[in-house]
């Protein structure tokens, strides 16, 4: 079709036809979706803001675009976006980031109008991924996380007063590790809480947590149109980059029941549609686990689940075109999926004790249930792209104070 035509919505797709697949992201977890759509024989169009990443070195879209950055040109973004689907014949819109997911449900009604998504509402999305309205729901409703409040300078001084220090203070919408500080003292939040908020954004203040002891988990969840759940896996986090928490660098699937039931209660009361991430962590004080956030896309490191049995591209395609969604209770257990270039760094920047005592161990690379998050012998060229894209990122200084929550208050 002709640019500049405006594309109407086709009839909803017949199960098993071929269709038209545009994603909207070049990360790692893009890998594995482009890998099965490709072999269940659709058409795979990428949309990239470089050409320095695994996405556009992978073998598999059919078709690579290079569009504005939707980190750096967000508005720009939108309207490339926008003006592709009205003039182009997409079936089907795939996000799996935060931030085209945000884009994605904001814009999910105009989107629509021309293509298939499988995204929630946008007051949905808001809801889930405040960190501090989705904590408020939790505390409301006597589902297990720390408490929190929010951090503002008119309720400072009841803070101090409340909280037993150290606490958590991050940013009340954010990715990863990025933004989140622990504070030792009421002096230091009283002196540093403005220049965090300049910084990152409004704020939150929560119960501290012991790292000690304290193993976090995931769980991988996919809810249908009617807000059912019809898949949870859960996953346990061994390893992180920064190593006292971060972005988890080795990931192990696990059979829990109460975490399932736990997603199931937060997710469906929240009226969720498609995938949902939800963080949780033991707390070695009481034994309970507790909801941390929800993140409203696949893990990054979702390869795990595909490993495990679930076609997660398959599940998102049936959500987005109307097709039924079956329950999926079963997948394997103890599948061991490593992020090579963080585990380096985890290495690097552990202590003994920590090589010592991590389980399983860092020097397992080989077993019919291991695998990495982005190297593979049928798409090798991935890997390559992965470390360009890592490598250019981890340059830079600002990204390793990020990363390692060197974070100075301003005078």
């Amino acid at each position: 079709m002709m640019v500049g035509l405006k594309q109407e919505l086709r009839s909803v797709p017949r199960e098993g036809e071929r269709l038209t697949v545009l994603v909207l992201d070049q990360g790692r977890q893009a890998l594995p979706f482009l890998k099965m759509l490709r072999r269940n024989g659709h058409e795979v169009w990428c949309a990239c803001h470089s050409r320095l990443n695994e996405v556009w070195f992978s073998r598999y879209p059919t078709r690579k675009m290079i569009w504005p950055s939707y980190l750096r040109e967000k508005e720009a973004f939108e309207r490339t976006l926008l003006d592709f689907v009205r003039s182009h014949r997409v079936d089907v819109l795939l996000n799996v980031s935060d931030y085209s997911s945000e884009i994605v449900s904001r814009l999910k009604d105009e989107l629509e109008r021309h293509t298939r998504t499988a995204v929630p509402d946008y007051a949905t999305f808001e809801r889930a991924t405040d960190k501090l309205r989705l904590m408020e729901y939790c505390m409301a409703r006597d589902i297990a996380c720390p408490v929190t409040f929010d951090l503002t300078a008119e309720n400072l001084e009841r803070i101090c007063a409340s909280f037993t220090f150290p606490v958590i203070v991050k940013p009340r919408h954010g990715v990863g590790a990025v933004g989140v500080v622990r504070v030792a003292t009421p002096e230091a939040l009283v002196a540093g809480h403005k220049a965090l908020a300049a910084r990152f954004g409004p704020l939150l203040v929560q119960e501290y947590i012991p790292v000690e002891g304290g193993m976090q988990y995931q769980a991988e969840a996919f809810l249908d149109e009617e807000s059912r759940m019809k898949v949870c896996m859960v996953i346990q986090k061994p390893r992180f980059f920064p190593v006292r928490g971060g972005t988890s660098t080795a990931n192990v699937t696990i059979d829990h029941a109460g975490i399932r039931e736990t997603t199931r209660r937060l997710l469906e009361g929240l009226g969720w549609r498609g995938a949902a991430d939800v963080d949780y962590i033991l707390d070695p004080r009481n034994g309970s686990i507790r909801v941390l956030e929800i993140n409203p896309r696949v893990t990054a490191g979702i390869k795990i689940g595909f490993a495990a049995g679930i076609n997660f591209a398959d599940l998102h395609l049936r959500l987005a075109t109307g097709q039924p969604i079956p329950a999926i209770n079963h997948y394997t257990t103890g599948v061991y999926c490593r992020n090579f270039f963080l585990e380096m760094l985890w290495f690097l920047f552990s202590d003994l004790k920590m090589k010592r005592n991590t389980s399983p161990s860092f020097f397992k690379w080989g077993g019919r249930l291991v695998t990495d998050q982005v190297f593979s012998w049928d798409d090798p060229l991935a890997g390559v792209g992965f470390f360009l894209n890592m490598t250019t990122k981890y340059l830079h200084a600002s990204r390793w104070r990020d990363k390692l929550g060197k974070i100075k208050p301003l005078p």
